[in-house]
C-alpha cells in the first residue's frame, strides 16, 4: 500500500470525525479495505458490519434517528439491497445519511467481471431519478474529506447525500490474508473442495461467489459445476429452485459463511419445502476472505443449529480434515435437505476466476444442458 492510499483513508476518516460520524455500518469490499480495517480499531468510530447494504442502511437509519451522526459503506453490485429502505424508509422520513458505494465495473468492467457491467453504470442515473445529491471520490480527485465535507452539507440541510468511489481511491484491493497454520487439522478451502471433489459422482455442485468458486473451478472443473460470479447470498435460492425442478438429480451447495448469513432466512425456505435432493455445505472461516479478510460475524451464529431449527433433515458441524469426507459421504448417502458445517480457517489459493477461461454465459449454457434431455417429473419430451 503507498503511503498516498493510507493518507486517503486516514482522510476519510479524519473527514467523518470532522462532521460528527460516530458510527458507520457498511459492508465488506476491496475498495474499502484499508478504511475498514482503521474503523475496527478506531477510538471515536464504531463500525458495524452488516450482512448487507439493506441491512447497514437500516443500521445507520436507527442510529441517525437517536441523534447519533452515521455513514454507510456499500457496494454498487449490491445497491440493489438498499434500494427498498432508500425509498421506503430513508427519504420519505428524512433521515440525513452519508453513503459511500464503491463503483465496481466503473468506467468500464473488467473482461473477467462481466457481473459488474450493469451495475458500474446505472447508479449515478438511479440517484439522479430519486434527485439524492452524490459526489465522486476518485484517484488523484479532491481529497476524501474535502468531498466528504462539501457532501455533509447537504446532511445539514436534512437530505441523505452518496459519495461514489472508483478503484484505489483509497487503497487496499488486493488481499493479503495469510493461513493460520496454527493447527494444521482445521480444514482451509482447499481442504474442502477437494473433499467434496471426491466424494460427489453425479451431484452437480454450485458454489458461492467468491474464493470457493475459484477453488473449485481451479481443482475441478466440470460441466456439472455452477460458478456464482456476484448475486452474494443467492447461492442457496438457486439451488433450491434447481433442486426443485428435477427431484430426480442430487445437487449440492458449496457456501460461505458470510454469503450464509446474507440471506439467512433461505434456510427457512429449504426447511420448509425440504427438497431430499439437496446437500448444503457451509464453510466458516469467520472472513470475507476475497475482499480483504473483513471479519464475518459468523464467530456467534450456529449454522448447525439454525439448520436444525428450520426442518433440514440431516445435519452435522466438524472442525478437522479427517471428519470432512466421512461426514459428506454420511449425507450425501441420506435424504435432505443436509447441511454441513464446516469449522474452517482462512487459507488456499483461490487461483483464476473461472471467467478468465470460460464466459458466464457458457458456465450457464453447458451446465443447462446437462438437464435439456431429461424428462421433467410427470411430463414428457414431444418428438419432433
Amino acid at each position: 500500500m503507498t503511503s498516498q492510499m493510507a493518507d486517503g483513508s486516514k482522510a476519510l476518516l479524519a473527514g467523518l470525525e470532522n462532521i460528527g460520524v460516530s458510527l458507520v455500518s457498511g459492508v465488506p469490499c476491496s475498495y474499502f479495505k484499508e478504511p475498514i480495517r482503521r474503523l475496527e480499531r478506531h477510538a471515536a468510530i464504531r463500525y458495524v458490519p452488516a450482512v448487507n447494504e439493506g441491512s447497514a442502511l437500516a443500521v445507520a437509519a436507527g442510529a441517525r434517528l437517536t441523534g447519533e451522526p452515521t455513514a454507510v459503506f456499500a457496494q454498487n453490485s449490491g445497491f440493489g439491497n438498499l434500494v427498498n429502505p432508500l425509498t421506503s424508509l430513508v427519504l420519505p422520513y428524512r433521515i440525513p445519511l452519508l453513503v459511500f458505494v464503491s463503483m465496481r465495473g466503473w468506467p468500464t468492467a473488467d473482461a473477467g467481471e462481466p457481473q459488474h457491467h450493469w451495475m458500474g453504470k446505472v447508479v449515478p442515473g438511479w440517484l439522479d431519478s430519486l434527485e439524492v445529491p452524490y459526489w465522486w471520490l476518485t484517484a488523484g480527485g479532491p481529497s476524501p474529506d474535502a468531498v466528504v465535507k462539501e457532501a455533509g452539507v447537504a446532511l445539514d440541510s436534512g437530505r441523505s447525500a452518496f459519495v461514489l468511489v472508483g478503484k484505489g481511491a483509497l487503497g487496499g484491493i488486493a488481499s493479503d490474508l495469510k493461513a493460520d497454520a496454527a493447527d494444521a487439522s482445521v480444514p482451509d478451502r482447499d481442504d474442502l473442495v477437494d473433499a467434496v471433489l471426491a466424494e460427489v459422482r453425479g451431484e452437480r455442485i454450485l458454489s458461492t461467489t467468491g474464493y470457493l468458486s475459484r477453488t473449485l473451478y481451479n481443482r475441478g472443473d466440470r460441466p456439472g459445476n455452477f460458478y456464482m460470479q456476484g448475486s452474494m447470498g443467492h447461492i442457496t435460492g438457486l439451488a433450491l429452485g434447481a433442486a426443485l425442478a428435477r427431484p430426480e438429480e442430487r445437487f449440492v451447495v458449496l457456501d460461505g459463511d458470510g454469503s450464509a448469513l446474507m440471506h439467512l432466512g433461505s434456510l427457512a425456505t429449504v426447511g420448509h419445502f425440504a427438497p431430499a435432493n439437496l446437500v448444503h455445505v457451509v464453510f466458516d472461516n469467520q472472513a470475507y476472505d476475497s475482499t480483504g479478510g473483513q471479519p464475518t460475524t459468523s464467530g456467534t451464529t450456529d449454522f448447525a443449529a439454525v439448520a436444525r431449527a428450520v426442518g433440514y433433515r440431516h445435519v452435522r458441524r466438524v472442525g478437522t480434515r479427517a471428519e470432512l469426507r466421512p461426514a459428506l459421504r454420511a449425507l450425501l448417502d441420506a435424504p435432505g435437505p443436509a447441511l454441513l458445517a464446516v469449522d474452517g480457517k482462512v487459507g488456499g489459493a483461490p487461483g483464476e476466476r473461472a471467467s478468465s477461461s470460460l464466459s458466464v454465459t457458457d458456465i450457464a449454457t453447458r451446465f443447462t444442458a446437462l438437464h435439456e434431455t431429461a424428462v421433467p417429473p410427470g411430463g414428457h419430451r414431444e418428438e419432433a
